[in-house]
């Protein structure tokens, strides 16, 4: 897998600035409207070039980052493995962790190393217990990705 692919498949954590963000789906009675901004700082991340040599459809990436508020505190992390499809775009799925809080599970097709995409979330645990909704990445931009959930979360 390419070098250069790093950094955009890094951008499929977390961010923060503000974003336009998709409708969360339609309400329920007793869901709250969540909205998290964050940024992202990469940790680790671990390209694995499978055959054929070179950047290929089944090459992987997996990496994790720091999730950082607008005044550059940590609020959490993210964890993700992305496989190469048979162009510039690669499969995700990933977790963001937010401290005391819970999880978001997110899955996506990452469209390539730079603009803005949305990610499907999945499920949560804890506080997002039953979450719903988006998360909109605006990914290549200086001092890390930005990210924008925008979620329904059924009351506790």
């Amino acid at each position: 897998m390419s070098r250069k692919l790093l950094p955009a498949a890094c951008a499929i954590a977390a961010l923060a600035a503000a974003v336009p963000a998709a409708p969360a789906g339609p309400k329920r009675s007793g869901d709250r409207l969540v909205r998290i901004q964050a940024r992202s700082a990469l940790e680790n991340a671990r390209a694995v070039d499978n055959a054929p040599d070179g950047d290929s459809a089944g090459d992987l990436l997996v990496f994790t980052e720091r999730l950082l508020d607008a005044r550059g505190r940590v609020i959490g992390s993210d964890a993700a493995v992305c496989t190469r499809l048979f162009d510039r775009r690669s499969l995700c799925t990933g977790a963001y962790t937010f401290r005391r809080r819970g999880q978001v599970m997110v899955q996506l097709i990452q469209p390539g190393p730079t603009g803005t995409y949305t990610q499907a979330i999945t499920g949560g645990t804890g506080r997002f217990a039953g979450a719903r909704g988006t998360v909109t990445v605006r990914q290549g931009l200086a001092g890390g990705d930005r990210f924008s959930f925008r979620m329904r979360v059924p009351r506790a």
